[in-house]
């Protein structure tokens, strides 16, 4: 469990690949759990317990369903269980850090009936952690798809983009 936690933090860090990940289909469904969970509690606040979980399942099965066809069109299949592990057991890892500064964040808003976006502190944070999310997320499919950074960054986006509007579509509210 350490050496599997040790592997994901590494590769938050962009010291391992997605290569280095075991493949495993038990560990790309513990790590999909996990990213459902952590997704959830990240939703829970405005979304309420079922709908956060409603749309973190969701998020999780496009996210895996659009990975896995990328790579199926470049030819690189074999990659996919790999791929979605390292994606999903990195992700799991930065929604936890990110997570104490959407509460702190959510105790820095001024009480009121009506919603306020107020820049803080720990919201630049979280979106600093945000977007060493995706630049991790676009490292390990650049990896795997052995094509640039800046063609994996491009889709990473369009990726979390169809997922959003697929959400909210579904759901009628953004994702958490």
């Amino acid at each position: 469990m350490v050496s599997f936690l040790q592997l994901f933090i590494n590769l938050c860090l962009f010291r391992h690949q997605a290569q280095d990940v075991p493949r495993s289909e038990t560990l790309l469904l513990t790590t999909a759990a996990l990213a459902v969970i952590t997704s959830a509690i990240n939703a829970v606040p405005n979304a309420g317990l079922i709908r956060g979980l409603f749309m973190s399942v969701g998020q999780v099965l496009l996210f895996a369903l659009l990975i896995s066809l990328l790579l199926r069109f470049r030819n690189r299949s074999e990659r996919s269980t790999q791929t979605l592990t390292a994606m999903f057991g990195a992700t799991t890892l930065l929604q936890l850090l990110a997570l104490p500064f959407f509460g702190w964040h959510e105790r820095l808003l001024p009480d009121g009936p009506d919603p306020v976006m107020v820049l803080t502190t720990p919201l630049l944070v979280a979106a600093g952690i945000a977007i060493w999310s995706l630049a991790v997320m676009a490292s390990i499919l650049r990896q795997a798809m052995e094509c640039g950074m800046g063609l994996a960054l491009l889709i990473i986006v369009a990726c979390q983009s169809v997922i959003m509007a697929a959400i909210m579509t579904l759901s009628g509210s953004p994702s958490g």
